[in-house]
């Protein structure tokens, strides 16, 4: 029986297409490793992806903070001018003397200030407008921890916005100040302070720089 069994295997082996077998076995061999190499490109090809999203991050945050310090000063300038006229009430409340020093201020100077501060942020409008792109598009790379550097940009484009209403503010002479809408707008504007802006853009920096750096390391631990 076992003389039979071995003869029949020695049949089927003659009877076997070696060269097929060995053909196919080839073709599954070289399947597996272009799959896997087409695995390490893909892998490799979304580190790189996300890599100059990091780098065009870093560089668009820091275009945009050199691009706010002239802003910032003509807001600072400003603010010198409202409380320059806010002494001449020296006899009201703090607020009430800081309220009265800004219109002084915005009826005297605000239309030519604001138009030099309009020119500024425009100056600093495609900055901005990159920022806020890139923010939107790292959405898309499902980052760890990308919410935080998210709202900073939000954060950071945001200082831009309240510059422009400061400016919008103080660009009229013929605003109705006894209107409670008009002297709430105002009001609003008034807590607007270099300091303050120049403490978002810090913190907001700060955050998108932890932020890149800690995903840099994790794109090279891959």
């Amino acid at each position: 029986m076992i003389a039979d069994s071995m003869s029949k295997a020695a049949s089927f082996i003659a009877t076997v297409d070696w060269l097929d077998v060995m053909r196919t076995g080839a073709s599954v061999i070289t399947a597996c490793v272009a799959y896997v190499a087409l695995q390490n490109w893909r892998r490799q090809d979304k580190a790189k992806r996300e890599a100059e999203f990091l780098d065009a991050l870093i560089e668009a945050t820091h275009a945009f903070i050199v691009d706010m310090a002239k802003p910032v000063t003509m807001v600072e300038m400003a603010r010198t001018g409202m409380r320059s006229h806010s002494e001449d009430w020296g006899t009201e409340d703090e607020a009430g003397a800081v309220a009265h020093g800004a219109i002084a201020y915005i009826n005297a100077r605000g239309e030519q200030d604001s138009k030099r501060l309009f020119d500024a942020l425009n100056e600093a409008r495609a900055t901005v407008i990159r920022l806020r792109s890139l923010g939107t598009k790292g959405q898309v790379f499902a980052f760890d921890d990308y919410v935080a550097c998210y709202q900073a940009i939000v954060n950071l484009a945001w200082q831009f916005d309240r510059m422009e209403a400061f400016a919008g503010m103080i660009g009229s002479s013929t605003w109705n100040w006894r209107n409670p809408d008009v002297r709430s707008s105002l009001d609003k504007i008034l807590t607007i302070t270099p300091d303050e802006l120049q403490g978002h853009l810090t913190s907001g920096n700060v955050a998108v720089l932890t932020f890149a750096q800690a995903t840099y390391r994790a794109l090279y631990r891959r």
